[in-house]
C-alpha cells in the first residue's frame, strides 16, 4: 500500500516537476513569471487533438506540436513581451495575464467547452513487481512519464552546462548587460528559454490529457502545482524543480491515502508553507545576498 502510495506520488510528481522546469527556466534567464505557461501550453494540446482528429498519429502529433509550440513560445516573447522588456516589468507581466485569457477565449470559440479526450501515447497491461514488500502496480504511462522526466532533466543539465547556448543563457541569467559585453546576444537567449519552456509545457499537456481530458481550464491545476514545486525546490533551481515536484506528488498522495483525500492539497500545501518558512529560498535555492 505505501510502495503503491509511492509510486502513484511520484507519477503525479513528475507532472509538476515538467511544469516547474519550464517555469524555472523562462524565470531563471528572464525574471519574468510567465502566468500564461498553462494556457499556452492547453492551447497546443487542441492543436493536437485536431491532428489526431484528423489522422495523425499520437506519437506523429506531438512531435509536430512540439515544434509548433517552440515557435509559439518564440512568437509570444518576440512580438508582446520583448517591445515592453526595456520598459516595465509589470507591464510584462499583465501581458502574459492577458494572454492567459485571450487563449482561454479563443481555445472556447474554437473548440467550445466540451470535453475531450486523447488516447495515451503508450498502452497495455500494468508491469506487477511481487515480494516479501508486497505487490508493487506500474501503470506503463507512469513509467513513462518518469522515463520523460529524466530525459528532459538530463537534456536541460547537459544544454545548460556544456552548450554553447547553455552557457550564454547562464549568462543572460546572472548579469545581462555583462553578458551582452561578452558578447552574447540577450534577446536570443532569451528567445530559446521561452522556446524550451513552452515546449516543455506543452509535453506536460500532452501527457496530461489522457487524465484530465482536453479542456479550455485543464492546465490550471498542473500550472499551480508547478509553481508550488519551483517554489518549494527554489526558483532558481532547475534539480530544485524536479525534486520540489517530486516530493510535492509523493506528499499528496501519502495524505490522500493515509489521511484525507479531500484534504491532500490543503495539507500538503501547509507542510511547504512549514519548510519554507525554515528556508524561504527553498530546498536547493541560493540565498539572495545583498550589498548594504
Amino acid at each position: 500500500m505505501l510502495l503503491n502510495r509511492i509510486v502513484l506520488g511520484l507519477s503525479s510528481g513528475s507532472f509538476y516537476s515538467l511544469a516547474a522546469i519550464g517555469i524555472v527556466l523562462i524565470f531563471k534567464v528572464t525574471g519574468l513569471m510567465n502566468f500564461a505557461y498553462g494556457n499556452m501550453a492547453m492551447f497546443m494540446v487542441y492543436v493536437t487533438y485536431t491532428l489526431v482528429s484528423l489522422g495523425l498519429g499520437p506519437w506523429s502529433a506531438l512531435v509536430v506540436v512540439i515544434a509548433v509550440s517552440m515557435l509559439f513560445g518564440y512568437a509570444v516573447e518576440r512580438f508582446t513581451l520583448r517591445p515592453l522588456r526595456k520598459l516595465s516589468h509589470g507591464s510584462m507581466l499583465i501581458v502574459t495575464f492577458g494572454l492567459l485569457m485571450i487563449l482561454e477565449g479563443l481555445a472556447t470559440q474554437i473548440w467550445g467547452t466540451q470535453y475531450r479526450s486523447l488516447p495515451e501515447l503508450i498502452t497495455g497491461r500494468p508491469f506487477v513487481l511481487r515480494g516479501s514488500f508486497g505487490i508493487v502496480v506500474f501503470r506503463r504511462q507512469d513509467l513513462l512519464l518518469l522515463a520523460v522526466l529524466v530525459i528532459v532533466s538530463l537534456t536541460i543539465f547537459l544544454l545548460y552546462r556544456f552548450t554553447k547556448i547553455g552557457i550564454a543563457m547562464r549568462a543572460v541569467s546572472e548579469n545581462e548587460k555583462a553578458a551582452q559585453l561578452m558578447g552574447i546576444n540577450p534577446n536570443r537567449v532569451i528567445s530559446y528559454s521561452w522556446m524550451v519552456g513552452t515546449a516543455i509545457g506543452t509535453l506536460v499537456a500532452v501527457l496530461g490529457a489522457p487524465r484530465t481530458y482536453v479542456a479550455p481550464t485543464m492546465m490550471i491545476y498542473y500550472q499551480l502545482q508547478g509553481f508550488t514545486a519551483a517554489v518549494l525546490g527554489g526558483f532558481d533551481s532547475l534539480l530544485g524543480a524536479v525534486c520540489g515536484g517530486l516530493a510535492l506528488g509523493v506528499i499528496e498522495n501519502l495524505i490522500g491515502g493515509y489521511i484525507s483525500n479531500e484534504l491532500k492539497t490543503t495539507l500538503s500545501l501547509a507542510i511547504i508553507v512549514i519548510i519554507l518558512l525554515i528556508r524561504p529560498q527553498g530546498m536547493f535555492g541560493s540565498e539572495e545576498i545583498r550589498r548594504v
